[in-house]
């Protein structure tokens, strides 16, 4: 079994550390494939060199999908690779799925199961579609898990293993420093559904720059979508007067941000993942989420863009401070479970 790896963004690379890690441990023939999407070096060789493997090709040309999706068909020809895996809802995901499907060969979908019940999302799309595709679905928590098996039609076997991201907190543990802060919120904003208003933006920057007394600091690396949404708008940064705006932070200082932070403010899947990890209060900025483990356990609130909600979940969060919530995303070694599924239980597809 020769497993291809298709990543495009700066999480993926995170979350697939545990993964190549346990498929070096067990000596299984792998290549990881990039898309380049994400370009920036912050974003892409900055994090590979921090996790520890490199990608063995990079889409040579200017990202777009089609073209990504004929150049992995190409890859799993000349390779002869037998399983693409593929991490989450990115268009990443998509691009690996459609390739696996029109190659005949086997699809792991990791992190299958995430559902937010909002098919305007592009992420959500792509969910249901790879989650259709895959031959292999692994869940991070039960609730994805029970989820997937209400699925008639799903053609793939379910795998409760748990998220990667547990394996690289503890991995990593001695790189997380505690900054030179003591009460300080930690915010990321980024996502479509945010940069794609104005007045949205408007809106929520005008309300955490008015909460700033609340902390001694509001920490925000400001994304490269974020950055040119203002600069697209006309936005002037005075709307962030009071907040530290810096650039992106490589993964194990946004990591050590998030652990030691009282509070996180986010719109990032992943993050609201690592706030319930590490035990920090978080306040998620969308209307829905696809982590509804973490709102169970009172880890985590929607706000939805209400500057007045927004306010008030702040306010409200930052009381709970640091607590240890039931462990819903397993122990550690999730990534040598998927890789043992996958010699357990691969068969070669395209002779099946």
């Amino acid at each position: 079994m020769k497993v291809g790896i298709v990543i495009g963004t700066r999480p993926e690379v995170m979350k697939n550390y545990a993964i190549v890690k346990a498929l070096r441990e067990a000596n299984l023939d792998f290549v990881v494939l990039h898309t380049n999407q994400h370009q920036d070096p912050l974003l892409r060789e900055v994090v590979f060199a921090e996790m520890g493997y490199v990608p063995d090709f990079i889409y040579p040309r200017s990202y777009s999908i089609g073209a990504a999706i004929d150049w992995v068909c190409e890859i799993i020809r000349t390779q002869q690779i037998d399983l693409i895996l593929v991490n989450g809802d990115t268009a990443a995901s998509i691009v690996g799925a459609v390739a696996a499907v029109y190659s005949d060969v086997g699809l792991a979908h990791v992190e299958a199961g995430l559902r937010a019940y909002d098919n305007r999302m592009y992420e959500e799309r792509n969910r249901i579609m790879v989650d259709s595709a895959a031959h292999y679905l692994f869940t991070y928590t039960q609730h994805h898990a029970d989820y997937l098996k209400r699925i008639p039609d799903l053609r793939g076997r379910i795998f409760n293993v748990g998220n990667t991201t547990v394996d690289l907190i503890h991995d990593f543990s001695a790189e997380l420093v505690k900054p030179r802060l003591d009460t300080y919120a930690y915010i990321t904003l980024h996502r479509k559904e945010f940069t794609d208003s104005r007045k949205r933006m408007i809106d929520v920057f005008t309300t955490l720059n008015s909460l700033v007394d609340e902390f001694d600091a509001m920490i925000f690396p400001i994304h490269p979508r974020t950055r040119d949404a203002m600069q697209n708008y006309g936005l002037s940064f005075d709307l962030l007067s009071r907040i530290m705006v810096i650039d992106p932070v490589d993964p194990f200082t946004s990591l050590s941000y998030e652990k030691f932070a009282a509070l996180i403010i986010t719109d990032s899947g992943c993050i609201q993942e690592e706030a319930y990890i590490f035990g920090v209060p978080c306040v998620t900025v969308r209307n829905n989420t696809e982590r509804p483990e973490t709102i169970k356990v009172g880890a985590n609130v929607l706000t939805g863009f209400s500057p007045g909600v927004i306010q008030d979940k702040i306010c409200s969060q930052k009381s709970f401070g640091h607590q240890q919530f039931p462990p819903v995303y397993g122990d550690i070694g999730v990534g040598e479970r998927i890789v043992q599924a996958l010699r357990k239980h691969f068969i070669n597809w395209r002779n099946y």
